[in-house]
């Protein structure tokens, strides 16, 4: 981890002196928006659900409430994603019994909240994991993080925007900010949609009509069977340890601050983070140091947690957000479609 941590750093420094990288980026939209080049057309419709930041707009959650939602509407819907973060990113597998070290922690998130009957399909390469969903009988395939990935033709294309990228001051791409591409690309996008408003204190913009609240639900995931406990009860811990490794912290910590949890100490990681031995023994030092009852955390650094419940023995608490669209979106996605 400390020499990713380095690669990313020297990678920042030669960028912000010659980003030769906007100029790829350039090149490959003109080629592109000039159809100089052509995306694959697989069979079915395809729903690209993406973003232009490096993480915390929602993907993951979005992507639960459009595909259960198309479900509920009678499709056969497939969901494809790289599975960022797993051991070998090279192989391509029908998600079924895998760990999160071998999918990754977000494609465990996706298959605990998803309709069964949703296939998940691992892949680096989405076009062949499209592919390989359409053989299956999907008529709908719902592509995680694609915004920027232009070989793969899409029938809809959603851009998701976390309030704080509405002001100017953000819209800056990497390395002097966190967009992944200039904002003004957007404008590929065939729908905006704006998450977690409530999670942010910036006004509103009325420029993006979609609006979709994150929500959370009463029960807790809890890594000790048996233990019933909802949000009030965990509001009225008060030596509780907040942990959280995911895109933009601050949503998290304002989500716990909106249900009245309020952890004694936060421990941040970076996104996606592998938590090591280390990482447990430091987490062990200070349930030590400041007596903590419990540990509250989102459900994609939960699924990793739970490994270490020997070590750790109190209980890990996850929020678990509420999959659903309002009726907005939901009426412009069968309008599109």
């Amino acid at each position: 981890m400390k020499r990713h941590l380095q690669v990313y750093k020297i990678l920042s420094i030669v960028l912000f002196f010659f980003p030769v990288h906007l100029l790829f980026i350039k090149i490959k939209n003109f080629f592109y928006d000039n159809k100089l080049l052509e995306p694959t057309v697989v069979n079915g419709k395809v729903i690209s659900v993406g973003n232009i930041s490096l993480g915390g707009s929602g993907k993951t959650p979005f992507t639960i409430a459009l595909s259960n939602f198309l479900c509920e509407n009678g499709f056969s819907v497939g969901v494809a994603t790289r599975g960022y973060g797993r051991k070998n990113n090279h192989d391509s597998f029908l998600l079924d019994k895998q760990s999160w070290e071998d999918c990754g922690d977000e494609t465990l998130v996706l298959k605990n909240n998803l309709t069964s009957s949703v296939p998940i399909y691992v892949s680096k390469n989405k076009i062949f994991a499209a592919q390989a969903l359409a053989k299956m009988g999907c008529d709908i395939i719902v592509l995680d993080d694609a915004f920027q990935h232009r070989k793969i033709s899409r029938d809809i294309d959603i851009v998701l925007l976390a309030p704080d990228e509405l002001l100017k001051k953000n819209q800056k791409t990497f390395p002097w900010g966190l967009l992944r591409e200039p904002f003004y690309n957007i404008k590929r996008a065939s729908m905006v949609v704006t998450t977690k408003a409530n999670l942010y204190n910036e006004k509103k913009s009325t420029k993006y009509v979609h609006a979709l609240n994150t929500k959370f639900q009463d029960e807790l995931l809890c890594s000790i069977k048996n233990t019933n406990m909802n949000v009030k009860n965990l509001s009225k811990i008060n030596n509780l340890l907040s942990i959280c490794a995911i895109g933009k912290p601050e949503s998290f910590h304002n989500s716990l601050k909106s249900l009245n949890i309020n952890p004694l100490k936060d421990l941040i990681y970076s996104d996606h983070y592998n938590f090591t031995k280390k990482d447990v023994n430091t987490i062990i030092d200070n349930i030590k140091k400041y007596n903590i009852k419990g540990i509250v955390c989102t459900e994609k650094d939960w699924v990793k947690l739970i490994s270490f419940q020997g070590e750790i023995v109190i209980p890990i608490y996850a929020l678990r957000l509420k999959y659903s669209l309002n009726k907005d979106i939901e009426e412009a996605v069968l309008r599109l479609l």
